[in-house]
């Protein structure tokens, strides 16, 4: 009887393990500069030449408003490995100068006339470059208690006419003609608030 014999031959296979991370860069650099021109924010591309990418590259923490933000983009690849970079980068606030007179600042509280004209002069800058467009200013008012404590000083000159804001090409300067509610004795502050948040305030008290 003969017998049959079958070698089985032997079978592999092999695997690669991917440890390694993919790469990621930034297309671009968001530098450090003033409220209003902030660059666009950057993409990021990636590679991977193992596993290859799960899906795109993502950026996140982009903002425009005043303050420090931080970017992150993040990459990962089809075995699990990730990387992150990130980029910082800093919006400045403007700067605000004024009130001008006839308004005192520093807490003073200005005497005025309760129904009478107030011209309220100021001026914003970003950097060196003074902004001019007023639709990126506006004003509030709020009702404060009078202090007796603090320093009183008249307005010295009025103007007629009702509220209005501009800005004067000639004075280089806004003018914010404020008029003032009536009620005598009564105390209220005046704020001007431009687009990036920043204000400045000043206190009044109506006779």
């Amino acid at each position: 009887m003969a017998g049959n014999v079958t070698t089985a031959g032997a079978l592999t296979e092999s695997f690669q393990i991917d440890k390694t991370a993919p790469t990621a860069n930034f297309s671009s650099v968001v530098p450090t500069g003033y409220f209003g021109s902030t660059a666009a924010a950057p993409t990021c591309v990636a590679s991977d030449s193992l596993s290859g990418l799960a899906g795109t590259c993502v950026v996140s923490g982009y903002g425009t408003s005043v303050g420090s933000h931080t970017l992150t983009a993040t990459a990962a690849d089809k075995a699990g490995n990730t990387t992150t970079i990130t980029q910082n980068y800093e919006v400045l606030a403007w700067t605000l100068k004024g009130f001008y007179q006839p308004i005192d600042m520093n807490g003073i509280l200005n005497t005025v006339k309760g129904g009478s004209t107030v011209p309220a002069k100021f001026e914003v800058f970003a950097g060196a470059t003074e902004i001019t467009d007023p639709s990126l200013m506006s004003f509030s008012m709020a009702r404060i208690t009078c202090s007796l404590t603090v320093l009183q000083d008249d307005i010295e000159t009025t103007v007629t006419g009702s509220t209005s804001l501009r800005y004067d090409i000639t004075a280089g300067q806004f003018i914010y003609n404020w008029k003032t509610p009536t009620g005598a004795g009564t105390c209220y502050q005046l704020t001007m608030k431009a687009a990036d948040g920043s204000s400045i305030s000043a206190n009044f008290k109506l006779k």
